[in-house]
């Protein structure tokens, strides 16, 4: 069986099942109980602790507004915890107002699922031992056969939605009906991180309860658990709930604290997670050291932040091509794949176009169309969260004062000005895009300097208007432009450089991942998508790598990187990749398999060992899985920066140095007139990355 790769590990957004009136989402579901006993331990247990189980602990003060999602997962209106107004509103069975729900606390629930055909279903554990329904799958545990049965605590810390998955082969005692039974546990712990993109002022769902597994999570839970080991989860460890990696790691720190205090410590834990989930095990490896002990990274990136830095340059590059093309129909940046000459990514001229409804596109468009404005744009507001304030009768104006954006998202950690705004790292000044393509011959200087005469930046954010998703698609409203760039003698549009402080603060409270600190191992598992344009571009890998290595190299023993064709089973990859770790982690066989290696159609191995991705981060001929598993660059790589990926603004050095230094390729030759407009376009100079980037500090 082959995982659906290209959108399964990735939840984006808000993702709101909302329901067709409150009272239908009342209540637990069919085979869920109530645990009061259990939920009153639990705050005993977090109350002997010098945290409160609501938080925050360390990740600041929490957001406001907030909506509790606890009924959209199946697990019922959260509890009152103030008469003041403060958060979301709480109703009666007849629909009146009884208070308001700023912590999102629920009761703990124990539930029982269990594997059937098409996946797992409600279990009562009351009748279904005795009377098991006739699609219940067994597992062989202790020398025999016994019900694949799953035990799922669920429960709220941090104002998030945890669960605790285990297995359950048997009946719990008599008069015990919500007592753990841990006969089945391996002592083995998975943390499970979700992907997505988002920007908070939200629960999430929690997994397991209603509609709670994704595709990806409905093929490896049975694997995993049928193994013995636990797992365990919440809504706050999905990216696509919120991109605050601080929060992010303040959750998964008392989600495992809460784990060993009820279940016991684990040998050991590891992280499984694509996309954003991915990227929280760089992270927590390099934060919060003892979180984890190892990790697989699936369709990784180093970090969320840094990614903005070419995704901002996508909509600009998108629209420099869109309008020479609206001048002149025969230009030839009419053909996408020429698009990736300049953007680095790769591009396609038969794969369906979203926007356009024609065919060809580029990676910039088909993988991250919906990322600037998301994460940007701090005045879009993605309209389902307006959806649910209505359905859960919230003031009309409740997200009036918000700043959609993900650095006002984290607005503690960068601070705001007097009008609420967060200062954002993204800028361009001095970035030249497409000096490798004029290098390489590919562009002559003419269109060199028209592209960095027109490409312009984005503006302050206090300028920023409404995304108009159908009228204006790479939200060039927000773009600095100039009527006259094309003109030699025009004037350039005008570029912004991105905040120092900003960039210092991403860097100083650890959302950037700065390569500093690796010290669990790490299998960065990539399917290979650059075919489908996929946002998950293979580069991510290495990029971390260059970050490691940059700083001494002590890291990269601790990082392998597998790619996986996306014919083969990716399935048995991630197990693969569980089964190496266990190993690792388990002492015996320590380095066994945990080496480099890639994995053909055929699931064989092409090539595993230290020379298998030769070429892409050294001089060297391209090893076998370099060959069969090219990497495409980006705009920045474009322009001159390195694979790491980490300059948000670079230092710059003046135009005449760069006509000196050797920045441009020795058969580059620009005219009188050309450096004169050159000068012009980069008056306080361009790019030198041969110095650290601005704001840069060594990060947590």
């Amino acid at each position: 069986m082959n995982v659906p790769v290209n959108r399964s590990w990735k939840r984006v957004g808000l993702g709101l099942h909302l329901c067709i009136a409150l009272s239908a989402c009342a209540g637990p579901p069919a085979g869920v109980a109530s645990s009061d006993a259990a939920g009153s331990a639990d705050a005993a247990a977090e109350g002997a602790r010098s945290w409160q189980p609501t938080g925050p602990v360390f990740s600041g003060p929490q957001q406001q507004p907030f909506i509790c999602r606890s009924q959209e997962s199946g697990l019922g209106q959260p509890l009152v915890d103030n008469q003041d107004g403060i958060g979301h509103p709480v109703f009666d069975a007849d629909g009146k107002p009884i208070g308001h729900s700023r912590y999102c606390s629920i009761a703990t629930r124990i539930a029982y699922f269990y594997l059937g055909a098409g996946g797992f279903k409600p279990f009562d554990p009351q009748t279904g031992y005795a009377s098991p329904p006739a699609d219940l799958k067994s597992i062989p545990f202790q020398g025999g056969s016994v019900p694949f049965v799953v035990r799922v605590e669920g429960g709220t810390l941090n104002r998030f939605l945890y669960t605790v998955a285990t297995l359950a082969p048997r009946p719990a005692p008599a008069g015990a009906p919500q007592q753990f039974d841990g006969a089945a546990w391996n002592r083995k712990l998975v943390y499970w991180l979700r992907g997505g993109v988002g920007i908070g002022h939200q629960q999430g769902t929690a997994m397991w309860f209603k509609d709670g597994l994704s595709g990806s999570e409905k093929l490896l839970m049975p694997s995993l658990l049928a193994q013995g080991f636990a797992v365990v989860s919440s809504s706050g460890n999905e990216t696509g709930v919120h991109y605050n990696l601080t929060l992010a790691e303040e959750t998964a720190m008392m989600v495992k604290a809460h784990f060993i205090k009820a279940y016991g410590k684990p040998l050991y834990t590891i992280g499984i997670g694509g996309s954003g989930g991915a990227v929280q095990q760089y992270l927590f490896a390099q934060n919060r050291p003892g979180l984890l002990d190892g990790g697989i990274p699936i369709q990784s990136y180093p970090d969320m932040v840094t990614q903005t830095i070419p995704i901002a340059d996508c909509p600009l590059l998108g629209q420099y091509f869109k309008d020479e093309v609206a001048l002149n129909p025969a230009s030839p940046w009419a053909l996408w794949s020429r698009h990736s000459l300049i953007e680095g990514m790769n591009a396609s001229d038969t794969v369906p176009n979203a926007i356009f409804g024609n065919q060809g596109t580029t990676e910039c468009i088909n993988g991250w169309r919906m990322a600037i404005p998301t994460v940007l744009n701090p005045v879009y507001q993605d309209p389902r969260y307006t959806l649910a304030a209505a359905l859960y009768r919230y003031p009309a104006n409740v997200f009036e004062q918000v700043k959609w954006t993900h650095w006002n998202d984290l607005e503690n950690i960068y601070g705001t000005d007097r009008h609420g705004f967060a200062p954002i790292s993204i800028g361009n000044a001095g970035v030249q895009y497409g000096l490798g393509a004029l290098g390489r011959g590919q562009i002559d200087a003419d269109e060199f300097l028209r592209i960095n005469a027109c490409v312009g930046g984005w503006k302050e954010q206090a300028d920023f208007i409404d995304w108009d998703q159908a009228g204006d698609p790479y939200d060039a409203r927000n773009m600095l432009r100039s009527a006259s760039c094309r003109d030699p003698a025009g004037v350039p549009a005008p570029r912004r450089a991105g905040d120092a402080k900003a960039i210092h603060k991403a860097f100083a409270s650890g959302q950037v991942f700065s390569g500093r600190r690796l010290d669990i191992p790490l299998i960065d598992l990539h399917p290979y998508l650059e075919a489908e344009l996929n946002m998950h571009n293979v580069r991510q890998a290495f990029s971390a790598r260059a970050r490691l290595l940059d700083t001494g190299g002590a890291g990269t023993r601790n990082q392998v990187i597998w790619f996986v064709d996306p014919k083969a089973n990716l399935l048995a990859s991630v197990m693969d990749a569980v089964g190496v770790l266990d190993r690792y982690l388990g002492g015996a066989q320590a380095q066994s398999g945990f080496v480099d290696k890639c994995v053909g159609a055929d699931n064989a191995v092409i090539a595993s060992g230290p020379t298998a991705w030769d070429g892409i981060l050294n001089q060297r001929a391209p090893g076998a899985c370099t060959a069969a598993f090219p990497v495409y660059s980006s705009p920045r790589m474009e322009a001159g920066e390195s694979i790491k990926g980490d300059v948000f603004r670079c230092a710059l050095k003046p135009v005449d140095t760069a006509l000196a230094d050797g920045t441009y390729a020795a058969g580059v030759r620009f005219s009188a007139p050309q450096r004169d407009w050159l000068k012009r376009i980069f008056p306080d100079g361009v790019c030198d990355y041969q110095q650290a980037g601005q704001g840069h500090s060594a990060g947590r």
